[in-house]
């Protein structure tokens, strides 16, 4: 499992905008920050059949309306490590 947290600028007045289109992407929360442009993000990737973290992370970039992201907090428990040598070997 891999969870992390952004923080997703936007421009003020297109806050609540980009919150609506962040959300659309699986795994994606928005937790505040539309009424001042600095969204609040969480990511979460249950190994399930979505894109992983950093995917997801690097598409939120080019959602209309997103000045920047910054990477807050991440985790990656065991079972992120277990999957990877599963895909290795």
């Amino acid at each position: 499992m891999n969870i992390c947290s952004l923080v997703v600028h936007t421009q003020p007045e297109k806050g609540a905008i980009v919150s609506q289109r962040l959300e659309k992407f699986t795994g994606v929360e928005v937790h505040g920050g539309t009424d001042v442009g600095k969204l609040i993000v969480t990511i979460e990737d249950e190994g399930e059949e979505i894109s992983p973290v950093s995917d997801t992370m690097n598409a939120l970039r080019d959602v209309e309306g997103v000045v920047s992201t910054v990477l807050i907090y991440h985790y990656g428990g065991e079972e992120s490590m277990e999957e990877m040598k599963r895909e290795v070997n």
